[in-house]
């Protein structure tokens, strides 16, 4: 009887120990926004897919929905749902998703601007619960988002900056 308490003291320690040491969603949020930095500065992915004239890398895992159009593209990977949005006016320098994101959420977020060679672009994590974020990434007039849970930060932010860094719009 004493061995039984005894494992099932060391388990419930064990498991209490282990939660304690998960990151913080501001060590994840962090973690994903490095995640979106380096793969917009790497902009090494090559185009696999293409909806109404716009040529985009495709990650493996996602599917492009057939209602997409050339402006609203929308994507999914398993039971997240993704949505791209072209603006066509504007050019890869352009600020304007990142002035309207600055102008209208008031909520607790990370985020960090990237630019390089007359791209402009920024990642951005929104908290909207204990266990779920928005996230955002963008370069001049294209924007990807999500809702999605935290453990997922820093994958999907790596992605998603792919997705938006593969597309060529406007002169730079």
């Amino acid at each position: 009887m004493f061995r039984l308490w005894k494992f099932l003291f060391l388990t419930l320690l064990s498991i209490t120990v282990l939660s304690a040491c998960g990151k913080t969603i501001e060590e994840k949020a962090l973690d994903g926004i490095e995640a979106a930095k380096t793969a917009f500065e790497l902009h090494d992915k090559a185009v696999n897919a293409e909806v109404e004239n716009v040529s985009l890398y495709k990650p493996a895992g996602f599917t492009i929905s057939k209602s997409s159009d050339g402006q609203n593209i929308i994507m999914k990977k398993g039971d997240e749902t993704f949505l791209l949005f072209i603006n066509p006016n504007e050019n890869m320098e352009s600020r304007l998703f990142y002035d309207l994101l600055e102008r209208n959420d008031k909520s607790v977020r990370y985020e960090e601007i990237f630019t390089d060679d007359g791209y402009f672009g920024f990642a951005s994590v929104l908290k909207k619960s204990d266990d779920q974020v928005e996230l955002i990434t963008s370069v001049g007039g294209i924007k990807l988002t999500t809702i999605t849970k935290k453990k997922n930060i820093e994958k999907n932010m790596a992605n998603m900056m792919e997705i938006v860094r593969s597309i060529e719009q406007g002169s730079k």
